[in-house]
């Protein structure tokens, strides 16, 4: 009972991640709950409609895993921060990528995705390559023009990935307490993982009400 999966995707589909191969995980772990990384908003509009242009694979697994399965699917995430423009996001992490440093690190993640799918996606090498990218890209801000502004949107970014997964966890943990099930899977982008799993351990400590957490390993 509440036995809970955290399993990192990838929200786009490359090589071995895909939505083919994200099916077959979630049709091994058969779970009668899934947590997905959905604002209400966007899963409301994602799930009215038989298929969306760009669905992420989790979405594309998802609904052809409810076909045949009653289950129960659950949005945890929340609406994004208005201060925080995408493109101004988008055009802070392709000056990262003008740096030979920062560019080595992404083209590991993005070929051993393609080659290995899930299992890198969840595996010791991606957290680490993921704590490094985070170290370098703070690094790498110190030699930018507009470093100021750059940083306060670097952390401002930041800021809202760590209040973002507080609330998936706390979401997670409501729910939990009013609605009983034996398996569940909680699918969210690999970026997060690590936090994630250091913020399960410090519910853990401080919860009663206690969810049997397990971390997919392919």
């Amino acid at each position: 009972m509440y036995n809970i999966t955290l399993v990192g995707t990838h929200h786009g589909e490359i090589g071995k991640s895909n939505s083919d191969e994200l099916y077959k995980i979630i049709e091994s772990l058969n779970p009668d709950v899934i947590f997905e990384e959905l604002s209400t908003d966007h899963f409301d509009i994602i799930y009215t409609k038989p298929q969306i242009l760009g669905e992420p694979p989790e979405v594309k697994s998802i609904k052809r895993y409810l076909i045949n399965h009653n289950i129960r699917h659950i949005p945890v995430d929340i609406s994004l921060n208005p201060l925080l423009l995408t493109n101004d996001i988008e055009n802070i992490f392709g000056a990262f990528k003008r740096y030979e440093v920062y560019k080595k690190l992404e083209e590991e993640q993005i070929e051993m995705t393609v080659k290995e799918g899930f299992t890198f996606l969840n595996s010791k090498r991606n957290l680490e390559l993921s704590e490094v990218k985070k170290i370098t890209e703070r690094n790498l801000i110190e030699f930018m023009p507009n470093k100021n502004q750059i940083l306060r949107l670097w952390n401002l970014f930041y800021e809202e990935q760590d209040k973002r997964e507080n609330e998936w966890l706390q979401k997670i943990y409501n729910y939990s307490k009013e609605n009983y099930y034996d398996k569940a899977i909680f699918t969210v982008g690999a970026g997060h993982r690590k936090s994630i799993m250091q913020k399960i351990q410090e519910y853990e400590k401080k919860e009663e009400f206690k969810l049997y957490w397990s971390f997919y390993e392919g």
